[in-house]
């Protein structure tokens, strides 16, 4: 038996992880790179005001946030972003190359008792067929298509929570943005994870394939012959 309190706790803890990326503002920011400053005043001063203003690592960190990915260890993010930012403006694409230097600590929390990694794998036939309908950094593709991506995720993450197990979908980097923007209204729990994110000392198990199939939709019954007068 689990008491209300602890019910109630975990149900706020959970609310607050979801909405985590509404609910950091600047001057939650300003307290958090203070904080490291403390103890690594070096990349901090490296990297802001004279690389990244901290209106565009408030928005990297809401990024992040919004995938549920943690920043406890800002150091760390800080450290990667110093990397980067100088040759790189975008912050969609800071994001994604912070996310490859974090990946450990992405992958982490979704791994078992037994230190593995269960995942839906996306089959090269329909890798290749995602990749070739991405239009500016979106993923153009029928809605229908679109449909029944969805449908077979959500029956899969449905198999997933009762067994009790986390799944995350894996992908390549470059369809790894895309795919979450497309999936993300109506599957938001759903943990996108590139293959370049994931340590090399993981143990991976594959739960599902996604092929170019599951994605054609249920068969057409043939038209009934209609017998001559």
């Amino acid at each position: 038996m689990v008491d209300a309190v602890t019910v109630l706790v975990t149900h706020l803890g959970e609310i607050v992880r979801r909405h985590a990326h509404e609910l950091l503002s600047r001057e939650d920011l300003k307290s958090l790179i203070d904080k490291v400053r403390e103890t690594a005043p070096a990349v901090v001063d490296e990297l802001i005001p004279n690389v990244m203003t901290t209106g565009a690592l408030h928005r990297i960190l809401v990024m992040l946030l919004e995938e549920r990915v943690p920043i406890s260890n800002l150091t760390r993010i800080l450290e990667s972003l110093a990397n980067h930012a100088m040759s790189i403006k975008d912050p969609i694409e800071l994001t994604e190359r912070v996310r490859l230097d974090i990946g450990r600590s992405i992958c982490d929390r979704f791994r078992d008792p037994q230190r593995k990694l269960r995942a839906i794998l996306v089959d090269p036939r329909l890798d290749v067929e995602l990749r070739k309908s991405l239009v500016d950094r979106q993923l153009h593709i029928e809605p229908s298509k679109l449909e029944q991506l969805i449908l077979r995720l959500a029956s899969e993450l449905q198999k997933a929570a009762k067994k009790g197990i986390d799944v995350v979908l894996l992908c390549d980097s470059a369809l790894r943005r895309p795919l979450r923007q497309a999936l993300a209204r109506s599957l938001n729990e759903l943990s996108i994870i590139a293959y370049q994110e994931i340590p090399s000392d993981f143990l991976m198990e594959p739960v599902a394939f996604l092929r170019p199939e599951d994605l054609a939709g249920p068969p057409t019954a043939p038209a009934p012959i209609q017998s001559a007068a």
